[in-house]
This record gives structure tokens, C-alpha cells and sequence, in this order.
């Protein structure tokens, strides 16, 4: 075989690695040199996770297993998560460091797509997920959702006593009060941006009248995220928050005692309007120093696996069975049926489950364009109206 022949083989195998996470390049060696090829450099991908690294942690391992692949993860804080990892993305754009963004929401995705930092990616796979979990232009592709709910004591307020709605949060006041995580970040920046926008999609200058009687009830605002709002029902500083449900389900792992209900956004029987779902999103970094690399790390976590190890893990996230159904390969194979998580992924309790949401009835549905266009206008107007009213 020609000596150039056999070194396009070798690299096309190599590729086909990259590609398809399978070995092949002990299969080229030509029995006409008894020379040995150089070995192949070490491979990795660069990744920025805002979904908890305890979670996050062991299902990089478990691609690595797979792969091959060394993984460098770079992890962020509670309460700044995907926005301070945006912030770093922004600030690298002319020399990137991550080939991939692992966020734990998808606004923050779409507006670095946006703005050139985020690159385009297809899979043939994922573009047969549901609309919700395939994001504009193919700047995030989403999987294994959490729900926005209201968190409270079931020993202090019933669930006659609470708010049906979004809607409601504008209206009378409610005892001590409501807590929400600092707008600016996470996933209630999200939340907070599609709520307006659909809002506004009703009547132009309802959210103005909405976030006016928001901040009448001087909501506690808080700068510790998500997790902090829970403390604050946990304490008795606020009636009720508005929170994620892995918040929830961590806090009652650790022997608190609370309770949980989907937040619907709009009155009942409009559709569409029910409690939202923010699913985790993952995302090609443009210029991307290891693509390659980069493009088996998004294929493995957008597999129905991996969605079903974080619905078993203490984070609690909902499956969503057209995505399961993708990998149903032949009559054995259920869509119920699962696959042993990484053995060192903190499980779901069974002290939690008596809290647990198991399905979402008339999930929020939003307009992505509308959302990722306004967000910043949205809470910077909330933020202004909280803080002129007096909220804490």
C-alpha cells in the first residue's frame, strides 16, 4: 500500500474516532512496515457546566469511560450559574478555551447564539426532539427539564392558601410574603423573560401592571439563587417562593420539611399557560478548539440515558418520552425502561419521593425570539420596580 494511501486511511479512522466515539485506528496498520505509527495525541474537550457539578460531575466521568475522551470542566456558583459562565464566554470569544456550554436553562444559550459566540450545531437526532427542547438557529439543543414551582410549609400554609398563578403574585397581599432569586441570573432571569413576553403578547403594558403589584407585596429578593429561597421558606421569613423543583427535592433530601406545587403562569384554561419547564441545554462554543471532540460530548448528553440518570438522581429532572422513545431499538426495549445510572451519582431518596412531580399538565409554551429580544429590558424593569417600592 502506498505510503500516502495509508496515511489518508489513518486520519479518516481518526476522524471517524471524533465522530463516533468507536476506535478503528489498530485496524489500518499495514502488514507491508513493521514500524510502529506515533501515538496519537492525548484527546479532550473543554466544557463550562452551570448545572451542579455533584450531578453534573459523574456523567462526564462516565463519558470519558466511553469515549476516551479527557474532559476539563470548569463549574460555577449557585448563584450566578449560567450567567457568570456566559459572562466568561463572551469575554473569550476571539480565543476560546470551552468547546462546549453545559447550561442548566437555555436563555443564556440563546443569546450567545445570538451574538456569535455560540455556533450553529445539527444532529439528526435531535432534531427530531420537541420544539421545546431545540433552540433557535440550533444554538442549544435542550434535554431532562426542571420545573418552576412554589415552595412552602405544609405546616404553616395550605395549598388553598396559595397563589393559582403568576397572575395571582400581583394581587393581594400574602402573609409574610413571596421570595424569589435575584432576576438578573439563573433560571428565574429565564422565567422572568418569557413571563413578560407572553404578557406583553396578550396586551402591550400588562407586565408594567403586573410587576407594579409584584412590587406592592414586597417580595424578599435574594442574591443567593434558587437554593436561597427554599432557606427562606425553611426559616419562616417568607410564606411561599418561587423556586426549582431539584432546589426543593435537595433541601427535603437534607430533612427539611416543605412542599411543592406546579406554578401555572396564567389562569386556568388558557393553554399554554401552564408551569414552565427550563430545560438543560448544551451548546458548540464558535471556534471551538477541539471540535471534534466537542461533537461526541453533545451527542452523548443528548442521549435518552443521560436524561434518564438525571430524572433517577437527586436533581429529579422530568423525562421527556418523545426523546426516550428515539432510542427504542427493537420490541424488548421499553420506553419505561431505564439505564443503570453512574455508580457514583447521587440518587433520588425514597424519602423524597412522596413530594416528587411525576408529570407536567399544559406546560408553558413561549416564544424564544420574544424572550431572548426582551429579557434584559424585562428584569432590569422588575429589579427597578422591587427596589422604588421597597422590596427587601
Amino acid at each position: 500500500m502506498n505510503f500516502f494511501i495509508k496515511q489518508i486511511v489513518r486520519y479518516a479512522c481518526v476522524t471517524i474516532v471524533g465522530m463516533s466515539v468507536v476506535g478503528c485506528d489498530h485496524d489500518v496498520a499495514s502488514s507491508e512496515s513493521t514500524k510502529k505509527p506515533e501515538p496519537l495525541s492525548p484527546r479532550e474537550v473543554v466544557v463550562y457546566v452551570s448545572t451542579d457539578e455533584a450531578i453534573a460531575r459523574p456523567i462526564l466521568d462516565a463519558f470519558m469511560k466511553e469515549s476516551g475522551i479527557a474532559v476539563r470542566a470548569r463549574y460555577d456558583s449557585e448563584n450566578s450559574k449560567a450567567t457568570a459562565l456566559a459572562a466568561m464566554l463572551r469575554t473569550e470569544r476571539d480565543a476560546p478555551r470551552a468547546d462546549v456550554f453545559w447550561s442548566g436553562e437555555c436563555f443564556a444559550s440563546a443569546q450567545l447564539g445570538r451574538e456569535g459566540v455560540i455556533a450553529p450545531w445539527r444532529s439528526l437526532r435531535s432534531d427530531r426532539f420537541p420544539s421545546s427542547l431545540q433552540g433557535e438557529s440550533g444554538w442549544w439543543h435542550g434535554f431532562a427539564p426542571r420545573m418552576r414551582v412554589l415552595v412552602y410549609d405544609p405546616r404553616r400554609i395550605t395549598v388553598d392558601q396559595l397563589p393559582r398563578s403568576m397572575l395571582d403574585l400581583a394581587g393581594a397581599s400574602f402573609g409574610k410574603g413571596i421570595a424569589i432569586a435575584d432576576p438578573r441570573f439563573g433560571t428565574t432571569r429565564g422565567h422572568i423573560g418569557a413571563f413578560a413576553s407572553q404578557m406583553e403578547w396578550r396586551e402591550v403594558g400588562s407586565f408594567k401592571k403586573w410587576i407594579d403589584g409584584f412590587a406592592a407585596n414586597k417580595p424578599l429578593i435574594l442574591v443567593g439563587g434558587n437554593a436561597a429561597v427554599v432557606d427562606a421558606v425553611i426559616h419562616e421569613q417568607v410564606e411561599f417562593g418561587l423556586t426549582d423543583s431539584d432546589d426543593v427535592y435537595a433541601a427535603v433530601a437534607n430533612g427539611a420539611v416543605l412542599a411543592m406545587v406546579p406554578l401555572r403562569q396564567f389562569s386556568r384554561g388558557e393553554s399554554g399557560g401552564g408551569p414552565m419547564l427550563i430545560p438543560n441545554s448544551v451548546s458548540l462554543v464558535a471556534g471551538s478548539p477541539h471540535p471534534v471532540e466537542a461533537n461526541a460530548l453533545m451527542t452523548f448528553l443528548l442521549q435518552s440515558k443521560v436524561t434518564q440518570w438525571l430524572n433517577a438522581s437527586r436533581s429529579g429532572n422530568f423525562l421527556v418520552p418523545e426523546v426516550v422513545a428515539l432510542d427504542v431499538s427493537n420490541a424488548s426495549t421499553t420506553v419505561a425502561e431505564s439505564i443503570a445510572p453512574p455508580a457514583d451519582l447521587a440518587l433520588m431518596p425514597s424519602s423524597v419521593e412522596r413530594i416528587r412531580i411525576g408529570t407536567v399538565e399544559d406546560p408553558f409554551q413561549f416564544d424564544q425570539l420574544a424572550v431572548t429580544s426582551s429579557i434584559d429590558e424585562s428584569v432590569d424593569a422588575l429589579r427597578k420596580a422591587c427596589e422604588f417600592k421597597g422590596a427587601n
